[in-house]
């Protein structure tokens, strides 16, 4: 699997098919490097109750309705952030959540 970074367009397609093919892509920053291994993909407005997009576009969860491949960082229950990637052409609304993954590089930092 090439570890150059992936272009905005392999975003630009539904969530329950970016998800599968993020499993074991690395996302490396700051010299730590995680292997991708659970996500968990969301509809878009009006069809998944589970994501921030059900009810529409808001000022927390706009960046979910921007272009692909942006990240969509929450706080959530005072203690975790979680991180989505935006699927779909920009006004849609749909992504994937990071939601598991391995240190492979980096231990130390991370």
């Amino acid at each position: 699997m090439s570890t150059a970074p992936l272009p905005r367009a392999f975003f630009d397609r539904p969530s329950h098919e970016v998800a599968p093919d993020l499993l074991g892509r690395l996302i490396v920053h700051g010299g730590v490097a995680v292997r991708l291994t659970e996500v968990e993909a969301y509809g878009g407005p009006g069809e998944d109750p589970a994501a921030h997009t059900y009810r529409g576009k808001t000022a927390r969860n706009a960046v979910m309705f921007g272009p692909p491949g942006h990240l969509y960082v929450y706080f959530t229950y005072g203690m975790h952030f979680c991180a989505n990637l935006v699927c779909l052409p920009e006004d849609q609304g749909s992504a994937v959540l990071l939601r598991a993954g391995e240190v492979v590089g980096g231990v130390g930092l991370a």
